[in-house]
């Protein structure tokens, strides 16, 4: 399997992240946790999920690595969606909390370095199930 890697700190000749790693222990886990809610009588057809930005995990490697991890399992064919959450900043000069896209932004106070408080959230959160009588 091909695999984008990116490098870390964004600087050439830096040490190499494997995109796929991260995400693939990550569908590793999130499959274990819905077979084990899924009831038995049933068919799981949507997973959905919230992820924190400060997860980073890039969505279409995640979904390739939950269609590997769900193959020629009960769950093959189940689709993952995720929704990503924005980063949750703090500033500690003026006591201002806000989401951002982005985790490194001046506060509209000027503090030039708030910190961000929360984003690190992977919360199974619904499993659409299909039953006989659907």
């Amino acid at each position: 399997m091909d695999v984008p890697t990116r490098p870390l700190g964004g600087r050439s000749g830096s040490a190499r992240y494997d995109a796929g790693v991260h995400e693939f222990s990550i569908a590793e886990a999130l499959a274990g946790q819905v077979q084990r809610h899924a009831p038995p009588s049933g068919h799981v057809r949507e997973v959905e999920i919230q992820v924190g930005a400060l997860r980073g995990l890039e969505p279409d490697a995640l979904r390739m690595c939950w269609e590997a991890v769900t193959h020629a399992t009960p769950l093959e064919g189940t689709v993952l969606k995720i929704d990503l959450r924005p980063w949750s900043i703090t500033c500690a000069t003026c006591g201002r909390t806000w989401t951002s896209p982005v985790p490194f932004v001046a506060c509209a106070c000027g503090d030039p370095a708030p910190k961000p408080s929360a984003g690190d959230e992977l919360d199974l959160v619904a499993l659409t199930i299909e039953t006989e009588e659907d």
